[in-house]
């Protein structure tokens, strides 16, 4: 361990270091009656020693009856390094010389035994089921705690990117009132009182609404919910998304251009921030593959972009699917783009692990969509596809209140726009509501690995795919 890992490991009280960290393993007494106990902190290792003298006599007994997992606070001075220890472990623990140590919380005796996760590489991982029946002790491991210290950071850097650009938070609500004829069955649904109110699937609606009060942009960060029939990576039924609107000057490429521009600065951010590197080289124990993810920009800094009809075309040739452009992209179709995009075999740009698919047909968006400029059938939506999987939806949406109502009545399962609880969406139509658009970006730590790299798990909800008109 260098100097400056130790000197984050360590605090000054009084001239000694001190420090607080778990018991990694039970304490072995010397022949001489000198105690060594294995700490842990923050996924490096203490070996602490305690001299049998006089003066030590308390903590050195104290110490003898310490059980595992235990959270302690010692205070002693650098030895030298233990070289020749009896075990990879204790090879690469600091060693201290310890005078005083006090227990901050006793562990129960007969916990699981997981002092392997803490040294293990990915092959010899227990199943992720194991894991999860002790997830807090799961949660220990350094690698582990990485990943949940790097979903704060994608929130941390996504805020203060928004910040900048003049957007403010507007909270959204948990429960809401209205309902989609056809999803029924994909809400959660409870009792509110005298009504039935149902947990959040977006928030989306709410901030429309707010654009028509004139606060032009706004996001949430939130946990909305999915009643799922099945679980996987596609599929959860509680998620944090970032969803965010704003108001269009000129045309529907600006909201593009900002969710091209928001992650790219993401993704620099967490590869060239140290206190993300070092967080992703934590989680490389477990997750090798952390911190390869290909940026493949143009010559302007965009992520590669190209049109639903010439993704089709691509995976009809070269990659041999029989596609059809009236089709939504398939799970399996996404995945073999997003190999092709990633290798050397694009003539499209250079390899990239996150690219940009616009113009989806109007009959594959929700009706609110505003329609595309070009007088075919396709509308201004975009999603982004990553390392296989779609992790932001967005696109321009109607604001014409005359628009919104004939959208809602003429779709397949008809929305009434005089409904009460349709009536204030509509109202904030009806009272002049600007030019808008917006996307939603699923957690980008939710996902089984940060861009499919750093355990990170991706849901296939979308911004307007999964709770839009």
């Amino acid at each position: 361990m260098n100097g400056s890992h130790v000197s984050n490991l360590l605090r000054h009280d009084c001239g000694l270091e001190t420090f607080d960290a778990r018991v990694h393993s039970t304490p072995t007494v010397g022949p001489d009656g000198s105690a060594t106990v294995l700490l842990r902190r923050h996924g490096r290792f203490i070996e602490a020693y305690l001299e049998p003298a006089l003066e030590y006599r308390d903590s050195l007994h104290l110490a003898q009856r310490l059980t595992k997992e235990s959270l302690v606070r010692a205070w002693g001075s650098l030895a030298i390094q233990n070289g020749d220890a009896e075990n990879e472990v204790a090879s690469r623990a600091t060693r201290i010389k310890i005078t005083k140590i006090r227990i901050l919380s006793v562990a129960k005796e007969d916990l699981p035994d997981c002092a392997s996760l803490h040294v293990a590489s990915a092959k010899d991982l227990p199943p992720i089921e194991s894991r999860l029946n002790d997830r807090l002790l799961d949660g220990r491991v350094a690698a582990t705690a990485a990943v949940f210290r790097l979903f704060s950071g994608v929130h941390e850097i996504s805020v203060q990117y928004l910040a900048q650009h003049d957007f403010h938070h507007i909270p959204t609500p948990a429960f809401i009132g209205y309902r989609f004829p056809e999803e029924d069955d994909d809400y959660f649904a409870l009792q509110y009182f005298d009504k039935t109110a149902r947990l959040a699937p977006t928030g989306e609606i709410y901030l429309g609404m707010a654009l028509s009060a004139d606060l032009e942009r706004v996001y949430d960060y939130h946990t909305v919910f999915r009643r799922e029939s099945v679980s996987d990576g596609r599929h959860l039924t509680e998620f944090t998304m970032l969803e965010l609107v704003s108001n269009i000057r000129h045309d529907w490429t600006e909201i593009l251009e900002l969710a091209d521009n928001l992650l790219v600065s993401l993704i620099r951010s967490l590869q060239t921030q140290e206190k993300y590197t070092a967080l992703i080289e934590a989680a490389k124990r477990l997750y090798p593959a952390a911190g390869t993810f290909k940026l493949g920009l143009n010559k302007e800094g965009r992520l590669l972009r190209l049109r639903f009809d010439k993704a089709k075309q691509v995976l009809r040739d070269p990659l041999g699917f029989k596609s059809n452009d009236e089709d939504d992209l398939t799970r399996e179709e996404e995945e073999a783009l997003g190999r092709f995009f990633a290798s050397v075999d694009s003539s499209l740009g250079p390899p990239t692990d996150v690219f940009i698919i616009t113009h989806f047909p109007r009959h594959l968006r929700p009706c609110n969509v505003y329609p595309s400029d070009d007088g075919d059938n396709t509308s201004q939506s975009f999603d982004i596809i990553m390392r296989g999987q779609e992790i932001v939806t967005g696109c321009r949406l109607l604001h014409s209140y005359e628009d919104l109502r004939s959208a809602f009545i003429s779709r397949p399962y008809p929305i009434d726009p005089d409904s009460p609880e349709w009536r204030p969406y509509v109202r904030a139509h009806e009272i002049g509501m600007p030019p808008w658009g917006g996307f939603g970006r699923e957690s980008l730590f939710s996902f089984p690995e940060l861009f499919h790299q750093l355990h990170m798990r991706v849901t296939r909800r979308s911004y307007t795919s999964t709770s839009s008109p």
